[in-house]
């Protein structure tokens, strides 16, 4: 004939200074004695099984407390909508007498310098690029300088012919006053200059009519070159640049 002692978990509020707190009691208790045939079974049921439940429910309600919440920042947009090049572009065609939008103006290297009134990034670069470069898989080069022709951003990037076409780049930053070049460059031309030929908006008229303004970006000069030229103000050439 066996005795077992089974360990039986009590909880018990007390109150101290006009707080309950919850005590946790643990008590032998001496089970009458048992035969083989004594289902342990009920023995779990009985005793085990509520011991578990209590105990796993205190741990639960101790452990409740939220934990640190990291907020989500928002990504920052790059936003090809009605950029502020694309504004300028169409305000020069409406006010300037004469302004032609073109797609056949040739030679390898189109280029223009601009100014911002206020801190800028440089996100994309927007261009439809010749169709005969896009069929042979053919790169331009695009490059953004400072005033002091230090590269700040280089890639090359093949464009669709259909469309305007974005490519994101690396982030340049844009100082307020500061003067910037941006280029586009056909990486090889074939032989036929028909493949070199871009959109620009020209100005059909001998005058220098730079700057052009239009909220908050100024283009100040451009200029055409390679396998001729160079051939400067004479128009705009249509390289999109997005900000941020």
């Amino acid at each position: 004939m066996v005795y077992y002692r089974v360990l039986t978990l009590f909880l018990i509020k007390i109150k101290l200074h006009g707080t309950y707190y919850t005590k946790i009691n643990w008590l032998f208790k001496q089970h009458k004695p048992i035969t083989k045939a004594y289902n342990m079974k009920k023995i779990f049921l009985t005793t085990g099984l509520p011991m578990f439940i209590i105990l796993a429910a205190v741990l639960i309600t101790g452990s409740g407390c939220p934990g640190t919440v990291t907020p989500t920042l928002p990504a920052v947009a790059c936003d090809t909508t009605n950029t502020k090049f694309n504004q300028l572009y169409g305000f020069a065609k409406l006010t300037m007498v004469g302004a032609t939008d073109i797609t056949n103006m040739d030679l390898l290297t189109h280029e223009y310098t601009f100014t911002t009134n206020a801190n800028q990034v440089i996100c994309k670069v927007g261009y439809q690029g010749n169709p005969i470069l896009f069929v042979n898989n053919i790169p331009y080069t695009i490059e953004i300088v400072n005033s002091a022709n230090v590269v700040l951003y280089s890639g090359n990037h093949i464009f669709q012919s259909t469309v305007i076409n974005y490519k994101s780049i690396s982030p340049v930053n844009i100082t307020a006053g500061q003067s910037y070049t941006i280029r586009r460059t056909v990486t090889n031309y074939m032989g036929n200059l028909a493949t070199t030929q871009g959109r620009m908006l020209s100005f059909n008229v001998p005058a220098n009519l730079f700057p052009v303004t239009n909220n908050g970006l100024t283009i100040t000069a451009s200029n055409f070159y390679g396998t001729g030229g160079p051939v400067p103000n004479i128009g705009i050439p249509y390289i999109e640049i997005v900000f941020q």
